[in-house]
């Protein structure tokens, strides 16, 4: 009796933690920022075998001048749907704020979301290196958190080149010299 008690016992949990187990993993080892180098390709940098990186801005929004950085990481398998949802605690030069990404939530194929990415937005431009901190946190649509990691890095605006400010400073010398001369006497 006691032995059948058991056998009952170990399927009913080995059938519970499958049943609840999620197949799609999440590799929060794969955290990647979309920056651009010096030729205007596209670079990803790893936040979790660089920490402290700093990082600039992805996209500037020309109009309200908002700015913004990219972030992915890799899911797998590419082919299996999975339901839930990925929240992003940002801290950016000590303000906090929380995002999501609500793409699965009813449930999509990894591989049409290129992994579970958001963006870091903010308005105000830094020119000196400001700490950030990044904690990504993988849920399922039964409220489980499937994974947890933590990510430090910098911001900051590039910065110019020393010839380019010199190029920009010569033409507006020129400019200036030009409307003094002819200006109506």
């Amino acid at each position: 009796m006691l032995r059948s008690c058991l056998t009952i016992l170990l399927f009913v949990l080995f059938f519970n933690a499958t049943a609840k187990a999620d197949s799609v993993t999440f590799d929060l080892g794969s955290v990647t920022a979309f920056q651009y180098d010096s030729n205007g390709n596209v670079v990803l940098v790893n936040l979790a075998s660089n920490p402290g990186v700093i990082l600039a801005p992805s996209t500037i929004d020309p109009i309200t001048g908002s700015r913004f950085i990219s972030f992915n990481f890799e899911v797998s398998p590419f082919n299996e749907p999975w339901f839930g949802v990925v929240r992003y605690d940002w801290t950016l030069n000590g303000v906090a704020s929380t995002t999501f990404n609500l793409n699965c939530q009813n449930g999509c194929s990894p591989q049409f979301i290129a992994g579970a990415g958001s963006f870091l937005e903010y308005s105000t431009p830094f020119y000196i290196p400001v700490p950030a901190t990044l904690t990504i946190s993988v849920i399922n649509n039964a409220g489980t958190t499937l994974g947890s990691a933590n990510y430090t890095f910098q911001v900051a605006e590039p910065v110019p080149e020393p010839a380019t400010v010199v190029l920009l400073s010569t033409g507006f010398g020129g400019l200036l010299a030009v409307r003094k001369r002819f200006r109506p006497r």
